[in-house]
């Protein structure tokens, strides 16, 4: 690969000093890694390596979805590769922030509501970067990807002139601590909870966060709502995880994931919690 070749991720930036955007390009090159934004053709590939894996069925984001989101916003969909294999992938949406906590939306309301391609929230001169959803190669894991994508994304906000980058981040090892701990564990105190003797979160995703700078704000008690016809529910407790699947009081379902079920009549509601976060871009 050469220079020209290898430093294509970082052809916008290159108004920038050298000093700014050349050593994370360095760093990568050494791992024979490199950062571009998805393409509309990538797309099916993407789901079917990063975020099927990663993601229970009935929230991840369709080859359908992914590929709007590229056309919406193309700078914030991007993807590591290591060599040519798709190593790991972060979506982005732009948008307006005061920078008052009490003031943000949750995951759905910035992801949209009816599709969540962006195409109803974007905001092309938005001051801020939301980070949705980041997903890493079970290959790929232990290889530091998450700090390198989020070093780059702040290249790219100073590139892109944003204020804030902010992200309703999902805690990765909830929904086992809660089932350890008899689902009494407080979503809230599960996140402030920290290694002991040091100021690490437990959770591994906001322990990865945490490494990057991240600052927890609050609670997204509602980042994510997903409400399915009960024939679509029971096949979920079928193919997902089957052995997981607890009834914990009449109709409210857990599942070993963040959030919970509860079956209403004919359908059942899917709800869990996030926790909103800055990254520092300095």
């Amino acid at each position: 690969m050469t220079q020209k070749e290898s430093s294509k991720g970082f052809e916008q930036f290159m108004a920038m000093p050298e000093t700014v955007w050349l050593p994370l390009l360095e760093l990568l090159q050494q791992s024979h890694l490199s950062i571009e934004s998805w393409t509309l053709e990538m797309a099916s590939a993407l789901y079917e390596q990063l975020e099927h894996p990663n993601w229970a069925p009935w929230l991840e984001a369709s080859p359908t979805t992914m590929a709007g989101r590229s056309v919406v916003f193309p700078e914030g969909q991007l993807v590591i590769k290591d060599q040519s294999c798709l190593a790991a992938s972060l979506s982005m949406n732009r948008i307006q922030w005061n920078g008052v906590p009490a003031t943000l939306p949750n995951w759905d309301q910035v992801a949209g509501i009816e599709v969540t391609d962006y195409s109803q929230t974007y905001q092309p001169a938005g001051n801020t970067l939301v980070m949705m959803s980041m997903n890493v190669a079970p290959e790929a894991k232990g290889k530091q990807l998450p700090t390198k994508m989020i070093d780059y994304v702040k290249l790219l906000a100073q590139h892109l002139g944003i204020e804030h980058v902010i992200g309703s981040f999902r805690p990765s090892g909830y929904g086992v601590a809660k089932k350890a701990d008899g689902f009494d564990l407080p979503f809230w105190q599960y996140c402030l909870s920290t290694q002991e003797g040091s100021d690490k979160p437990v959770d591994p995703w906001l322990r990865s966060l945490w490494w990057n700078g991240m600052q927890m704000i609050q609670e997204d008690p509602q980042a994510m709502q997903v409400t399915v016809p009960l024939a679509e529910f029971e096949l979920y407790k079928s193919s997902f995880k089957p052995e997981a699947w607890v009834e914990v009081s009449p109709g409210v379902w857990e599942c070993e994931e963040v959030g919970s079920w509860q079956v209403t009549g004919d359908s059942a509601t899917y709800t869990e919690a996030n926790v909103w976060g800055v990254i520092p871009l300095t």
